[in-house]
């Protein structure tokens, strides 16, 4: 019985599966109404000085992080189901997870992007006077190069990048509903 209940559980990984894919619609939907509003924005207003230049380049930067974090997290949805409910077939291989290590590592791959991207958007409207920048681009290297250290020398497991040693049960193929077998 605790079996058939621990095995059941896996099921309640459809709440992430669900929130991280609403979550993923809601970024790529805002991207693209963000692109379309951005683009009337700067053809419409005419301006083409050197700083609307900067801020088209600025706001194109950021709409493809929301993209990028949108397909992120679309890849979270795939990749939880994958490894608590059942298999995908065919997916292409960007989009394959088998361990939480791969999920964790582009999750860090991402904020390290955004942070990057939010570091543009200050250099762009930075006067060029303030020495606060440094401190701001010196405050996001050391969560960089924290988050590299975490991620290289404290993760137990396989490195970023080489294949997941599977369990023989993950390896077994799905019964008829779908499930793999637990032991």
């Amino acid at each position: 019985m605790i079996d058939r209940v621990v095995g059941g559980s896996r099921y309640l990984a459809l709440l992430a599966v669900i929130g991280s894919f609403l979550a993923s619609a809601t970024v790529q939907v805002y991207g693209l109404v963000r692109v379309v509003v951005n683009a009337y924005n700067a053809y419409i207003g005419r301006d083409y000085s050197d700083q609307a230049a900067k801020e088209v380049l600025v706001d194109a930067v950021s709409t493809i992080d929301l993209f990028l974090v949108g397909t992120i997290l679309f890849v979270f949805s795939i990749g939880f189901y994958q490894l608590f409910i059942a298999d995908v077939p065919k997916l292409p291989p960007a989009m394959q997870v088998t361990s939480f290590g791969e999920l964790k590592a582009r999750l860090v791959s991402v904020v390290i992007v955004a942070l990057l991207v939010a570091f543009l958007g200050e250099v762009v409207e930075w006067d060029g006077t303030s020495p606060e920048i440094l401190a701001y681009g010196a405050a996001i290297g050391a969560v960089i190069l924290s988050m590299g250290f975490v991620t290289r020398y404290l993760e137990v497991g396989p490195a970023v990048g080489e294949p997941a040693a599977r369990s023989e049960a993950a390896e077994a193929p799905p019964d008829e509903a779908g499930a793999r077998p637990t032991g």
